[in-house]
């Protein structure tokens, strides 16, 4: 067996996912990136020239890379066993402008002090958000990958680059309102989170802080709700469930029965039958 890679683009980030069999070491030459690069090493212990120093990086450890400074991946000498590595590249200015947004000011391009990250809470997110944002939209929304994108990112500047903020929460206000009303407009459409920043005319980072508090639940996850209800009453209409899932905006019929089921308690079919006997029982016993 040889050595895997696969690759994705979206937007500010760049995703990776390396799998190595057992075999000999690789070499990879000292190098660095305009970006900053989290790396997840999973399987096989390794290690990181990096700061003119060497760092041994176990693994279910993530490792942060600050853009512009060199470093060598080290392979063990023999990998005895399957070894995988989930990075991420987050641009620059994308993580500046988080960190402004969380200390509510400009603040210096964020300063990771530590190359390894053993949070366990931070790597199992990072873990998460990976397989987010590497899904396709039958599995994942676009505003639930960039929820869960800008939810990572804002611990990791908190907990691991010192980042203070997170000011009192304001009273809700028209900005949640033209949220909420445009999530119901577009339902069934790929609404991002960039999309209703625009119209709410706050950051996404603000917006989704403002959003949960006074609604109870992220952007994405009311989303899903609305989806969710419009499929039940399509459904107490008399509609096919495939054309009941498809227009309320899911991606096909597995992805809609996995959602339906996860929020209703049974799978759309089931619900539909159950809602027709009901019916039926109920006009036969009428006078």
């Amino acid at each position: 067996m040889t050595p895997d890679a696969t690759g994705l683009l979206r937007q500010d980030v760049l995703l990776e996912r390396y799998s190595y069999p057992p075999g000999p070491p690789i070499a990879i030459p000292r190098h660095t990136h305009e970006q900053y690069q989290l790396n997840l090493n999973l399987g096989v212990p390794g290690g990181l020239h990096y700061r003119r120093a060497f760092h041994v990086v176990p693994a279910g450890r993530l490792t942060v890379v600050m853009p512009g400074e060199a470093h060598t991946p080290v392979d063990p000498d023999h990998r005895d066993r399957d070894s995988e590595h989930l990075t991420l590249y987050v641009d620059a200015g994308a993580l500046g402008a988080a960190a402004d947004e969380i200390a509510g000011r400009s603040t210096a391009l964020p300063f990771f002090r530590d190359l390894t990250i053993d949070d366990d809470a931070t790597v199992a997110r990072f873990a998460r958000t990976h397989a987010a944002l590497s899904s396709a939209p039958a599995t994942v929304s676009v505003l639930d990958q960039d929820v869960r994108l800008l939810g990572f990112v804002s611990r990791l500047l908190r907990r691991h680059a010192g980042v203070a903020g997170d000011r009192p929460l304001p009273p809700a206000h028209r900005s949640v309102r033209r949220a909420r009303a445009y999530l119901h407009e577009h339902r069934a459409g790929a609404v991002s989170l960039a999309d209703l920043a625009r119209v709410s005319e706050l950051s996404p980072y603000h917006l989704t802080r403002l959003f949960t508090a006074d609604v109870g639940l992220p952007p994405h996850a009311y989303q899903l709700q609305l989806r969710v209800d419009h499929a039940k009453r399509l459904l107490l209409a008399g509609r096919p469930v495939s054309d009941a899932g498809h227009e309320a905006g899911f991606f096909d019929l597995s992805h809609f029965t996995r959602h339906f089921k996860r929020h209703v308690g049974v799978p759309p079919g089931r619900y539909a039958r159950e809602v027709r006997k009901d019916v039926h029982s109920r006009a036969a016993g009428a006078p």
